[in-house]
């Protein structure tokens, strides 16, 4: 693809702290408490993941489960809230502040994520309006048990790479950067000539000091362990 120069931001744990699944299930049990006995499936799921009978991708499947019996309506409502009253005071300042340079500079802005498109459309009142956001659609259940699927794949790993090759993205553009905290975003880190890693996961690090790619700890943000800690806590309340 020819054209300005490309920047790739991953979301979770890039743009924002944390697991925006994980912020959603919260906050969508809180509205609708009495589908909290989907919970029981959820735990069901972890059983057999941690058993490695279903991957993570069937895993986000039952998480998003009720979100088959809800309304489009209501839920483009609920999605709209979550992204202004949760998701908006979440994100990383320095990291959104280069987010905004690069589009200052005229790069086109990427922002792709393995997190529903349902909520992450909401993003663009908080974005440059020319940011492309790339996220996991999902196609909400039919039948009797109604859990839903994906279009096109859970946009995670490997599988963003192909959404991007799909789109008429090409492998390190000139001046291309991606940025991303996990080492699942790897393939990601390696399309894009400049690579940057955010808080990187244990293993990421690991693989970034010893390919020299640039390592941004952000000072200034609590201290990594607490932020799992916070994670482990989250999960509990929204699974």
């Amino acid at each position: 693809m020819s054209g300005p120069a490309l920047a790739f931001f991953d979301f979770d744990g890039t743009l924002i702290e944390g697991d925006s699944i994980l912020f959603w299930l919260r906050f969508y049990y809180r509205r609708r408490p009495g589908r909290r006995v989907f919970q029981i499936a959820n735990w069901l799921g972890l059983l057999l993941f941690a058993s490695r009978i279903i991957n993570s991708h069937t895993l986000k499947r039952i998480h998003l489960w009720p979100m088959s019996f809800e309304k489009p309506e209501a839920l483009d409502r609920m999605a709209a809230e979550f992204v202004r009253r949760d998701l908006a005071p979440r994100f990383y300042a320095p990291v959104l502040e280069q987010l905004r340079k690069h589009h200052a500079q005229g790069h086109q802005v990427v922002v792709i994520s393995a997190s529903g498109t349902f909520y992450l459309k909401y993003l663009k009142e908080l974005l440059p309006p020319s940011c492309l956001l790339l996220g996991t659609e999902m196609v909400w259940g039919e039948g009797f048990l109604r859990l839903p699927g994906y279009r096109g794949g859970n946009l995670r790993g490997e599988n963003k790479i192909l959404r991007l090759r799909a789109l008429g993205f090409e492998e390190k553009t000139p001046g291309s950067h991606a940025y991303s905290d996990h080492h699942h975003d790897i393939p990601l880190l390696r399309f894009a000539e400049f690579p940057v890693c955010i808080r990187p996961t244990r293993k990421l690090r690991k693989l970034a000091e010893s390919l020299g790619w640039p390592i941004w700890d952000l000072p200034g943000e609590r201290p990594a362990w607490r932020g799992k800690l916070e994670t482990v806590r989250l999960f509990l309340l929204a699974v």
